[in-house]
């Protein structure tokens, strides 16, 4: 029987000790090779890779990730899709009839190019889910009250999201990233019952990660996969 799993994590399980110690990564009781597990490159952009069997592994024991990648969708089951985060915000969608799942790293640009709206029409045009019954979780990022950019970053990215129809309330010369990735959820047809919003700063909890905060290079891991058992 196939069912959804996923896991929106924080400083507990961190990305470094997992690619040191390079083994089954165990979380709430569940153990993932990581060879089944996929990795993005992550570049900040809107490229989403569907993967292939062959692409299990992908980042891992000397593998390359998947190159120019910041989302990833598949329909294999127990294969599991891996996006690292440490202000940007995680995204997973999953079809409850399992027929195929997202992860995304949706961060300033990708917020921008609304990478979230072009995930669910793919998910959509190549496997037939309806957004209607699609499910959502935003992960934990930086808010708006910490997320301060030049003027000229500012009105880029208000320019450019007003352009595809998203408000935008902040203090100026901040960004809400949280608030127009859930629009862009909402215009693509899944329901407000549907989006789980994780109300948490990363920057303002100690319990994640923060570039912002720390200027680090780790990152906390969120994972989604079909199990199939």
């Amino acid at each position: 029987m196939k069912r959804n799993w996923f896991y929106l994590g924080d400083r507990k399980t961190d990305y470094l000790s997992l690619l040191s110690e390079c083994c089954a990564v165990k979380l709430e009781g569940k153990s993932i090779d990581i060879g089944r597990a996929v990795l993005a490159e992550q570049v900040h952009g809107d490229h989403i890779h569907i993967c292939t069997e062959s692409d299990s592994g992908a980042g891992f024991e000397g593998r390359e990730k998947i190159a120019g990648a910041d989302g990833l969708i598949t329909a294999i089951p127990n294969q599991y899709l891996m996006i690292r985060t440490a202000d940007c915000y995680p995204v997973l969608i999953f079809d409850p009839e399992c027929k195929a799942i997202a992860a995304l790293h949706s961060g300033r640009e990708g917020t921008r190019l609304n990478i979230t709206g072009k995930a669910i029409n793919i998910l959509k045009d190549e496997f037939g889910c309806d957004p209607a019954k699609l499910c959502a979780y935003i992960g934990a990022g930086v808010c708006e009250d910490h997320y301060e950019v030049s003027e000229d970053i500012y009105e880029s990215f208000i320019n450019d999201i007003s352009a595809q129809g998203f408000a935008h309330r902040a203090p100026h010369r901040s960004l809400n990233l949280r608030m127009v990735v859930f629009q862009q959820l909402i215009k693509c047809g899944i329901t407000f019952k549907n989006i789980e919003n994780i109300q948490e700063c990363s920057y303002e909890n100690q319990a994640y990660f923060s570039y912002r905060r720390d200027k680090g290079n780790n990152r906390q891991i969120n994972i989604i996969g079909i199990i199939d058992e």
